[in-house]
């Protein structure tokens, strides 16, 4: 669907004089160029690495949906109305959590869209000034998709694909491309900012949600959870304690690039929890995101670790 859309975007729209004899047209074969230009495949494969991981998310999430259907099932006979009604509201929220994701990658504006535009656009303008340039440079009045139907009869045309090709890959094959830096993120439990945050531990808990939240991100190098927290101990904190500027100063001492940390605390039945992604140096915090569960168990582990996973995909250096 993106190639179609960007050969119509490339297709240069002239209706020439067909009996003018000094009219020199040449054709490009797009899909060649999509398959061939190493750049953009290089690009391609990255997008694809994102697609894999949110495929992976979202059949996790609809797993879990169906583990506790399954489970409704078995206990149905046993339980009471208000058992059951509990039972149906879990359905219902993990239900929604799975929506809720599937629309955020690929609804209207979601990550797909965005990510596809942040990876391949640059090299849609690229492709398009290069048959520019290579027409020009050749004395070509008309360039044409080599695949179009539009086109009846072409009368003594020349393939420019592959002088095309050679000029958008020349800069290429004289360098090796660079490896992505990654970067060191230290990951800390969530300050517990009531009693029973602290009596649940709730704080050490999300912490593990984070890190696997993150865990697949291509450009971090995450810092072990039980390092993080030994170098708390040494400092003599706990999760109560966990505030942004002490959470900076253990990440300046393990050599972070990034940090995250954050609050959590509980009404009733509900947690609430904040994560918030810091840059070590300078303090600045980069991003913030809220989420609310029901309980403590199931419901809870589908929040944060789907929160945790925004965070890290909305990341930018």
């Amino acid at each position: 669907m993106l190639k179609k859309s960007v050969v119509a975007l490339l297709l240069i729209s002239i209706t020439p004089t067909l009996h003018s004899k000094d009219l020199s047209i040449a054709t490009v074969d797009m899909n060649r160029i999509f398959n061939e230009y190493t750049e953009f495949q290089e690009a391609k494969r990255e997008l694809d690495r994102f697609v894999l991981e949110w495929e992976r998310q979202r059949d996790s999430l609809k797993q879990y949906v169906d583990s506790l259907k399954n489970l409704l099932e078995i206990e149905k006979p046993g339980l009471t109305e208000k058992g059951r009604q509990k039972r149906e509201l879990e359905i219902q929220r993990a239900q929604e959590a799975y929506s809720n994701f599937v629309k955020s990658i690929w609804g209207d504006n979601g990550l797909f869209y965005k990510k596809s535009s942040e990876l391949l656009e640059p090299y849609y303008g690229k492709i398009q000034e290069t048959i520019k340039n290579v027409a020009n440079a050749n004395g070509i009045d008309l360039v044409l998709n080599k695949d179009s139907r539009v086109v009846l009869y072409v009368s003594n045309s020349q393939d420019i694909t592959e002088k095309v090709l050679q000029e958008l890959n020349k800069t290429y094959a004289q360098q090796t491309p660079a490896e992505k830096k990654r970067y060191r993120i230290a990951i800390f439990p969530l300050m517990e900012a009531e009693p029973g945050a602290q009596k649940l531990q709730l704080g050490s808990r999300l912490q593990k949600s984070i890190y696997q939240g993150i865990t697949g991100n291509v450009l971090f190098d995450i810092i072990p959870n039980d390092q993080v927290n030994k170098e708390i101990s040494r400092s003599n904190l706990t999760n109560d304690k966990l505030f942004p500027e002490t959470c900076q100063q253990i990440a300046l001492s393990l050599n972070a690039d990034y940090f995250v940390c954050g609050t959590v605390e509980t009404s009733g039945e509900n947690v609430q929890f904040v994560y918030q992604l810091y840059r070590t140096a300078t303090g600045e915090r980069l991003q913030e995101i809220t989420g609310s569960a029901a309980n403590p168990r199931e419901s809870l582990d589908v929040e944060s670790l789907q929160k945790a996973r925004l965070l890290s995909q909305q990341f930018k250096p």
